[in-house]
């Protein structure tokens, strides 16, 4: 009966062995996987999430998210990953991201038969449904419709809590000296808006533009929000440095506040508690 329930499990409907990733290849994956490489840090915790954790043999230096993966072999950072660790692994499917040399890497990959599907989401709504495809991908498409639907809850419930408020004008910093913002086409300006805000970077030139104190100062931001790629780092010196700018309403009234760079610049499945911190820093009486 096993044998039959896998069977019919291979030949459902619902998989293939040849997929579209999200840059449009066809990746043929004859079967679930069992070794996998994920060189996106968005992608192991995507996978972890669907309960795959077991399968992961190898991610990149910067997969730090949840803890289990700090226990899996590296194989180097995402844009140049060593290929013969990779190799060493023997894996039956790799993932990467658009953002890493992928004409030599996927070519390199190929030629020892081992598939590579490509990861590209560039916002909220196509997070969702990258976890749709990366369970597709791994044959693990039931897991993922389980935590997308989670995750639209997720986002919907925020955006009901900040329906009909103001749209407060927000600064986004992810360094202050210099002053670099994010832009539209990145997560946090995606973020920002679907948190009931206006990204005072929306019109600047660039996905991360600088900015100098005198812009800011005159598109005077109601709420920042600054992002520390450590954990529990309290950018203190950075506030202090934001804080002698009394000509900004934010500054004024307190409102600076220090979001993890993880929840609001990885489209993993914790995006969605990064919205609800960016919505409860723009709009925190929606939340008490």
């Amino acid at each position: 009966m096993i044998f039959i329930a896998f069977f019919f499990f291979l030949n459902s409907p619902s998989f293939a062995a040849e997929f579209e990733d999200e840059i449009g290849r066809k990746v043929e994956i004859p079967r679930p996987p069992q070794r996998i490489i994920s060189v996106a840090p968005s992608v192991t915790e995507t996978l972890f999430a669907l309960g795959l954790g077991e399968r992961i043999v190898g991610v990149s230096s910067y997969c730090n998210f949840p803890p289990e993966a700090h226990r899996k072999e590296k194989v180097g950072g995402y844009i140049t990953p060593s290929m013969e660790k990779i190799l060493s692994l023997r894996p039956d499917l790799v993932f990467q991201t658009a953002d890493g040399d992928l004409k030599a890497f996927v070519s390199r990959l190929a030629a020892f038969g081992i598939p590579v599907y490509i990861t590209n989401p560039r916002s909220v709504a196509e997070t969702l449904k990258a976890v749709l495809k990366i369970g597709e991908a791994t044959f693990s498409l039931p897991a993922a419709r389980i935590l997308e639907e989670g995750m639209r809850a997720k986002v919907a419930g925020t955006r009901d809590k900040v329906a009909g408020r103001p749209r407060l004008r927000v600064l986004h910093a992810m360094s202050v000296d210099p002053l670099i913002s994010s832009g539209k086409g990145t997560f946090v300006h995606d973020l920002i808006v679907l948190a009931g805000g206006e990204n005072i970077a929306a019109d600047a030139k660039g996905k991360h533009p600088l900015l100098s104190m005198e812009e800011v100062i005159a598109r005077d931001p109601q709420a920042i929000l600054l992002s520390s790629m450590l954990s529990n780092e309290p950018m203190t010196a950075q506030k202090q440095a934001l804080g002698r700018y009394r000509e900004i309403s934010a500054v004024r009234a307190g409102r600076i506040h220090v979001i993890q760079a993880d929840l609001i610049l990885r489209p993993s499945p914790r995006i969605v508690d990064g919205l609800a911190e960016v919505a409860r820093a723009i709009h925190p009486e929606a939340f008490q």
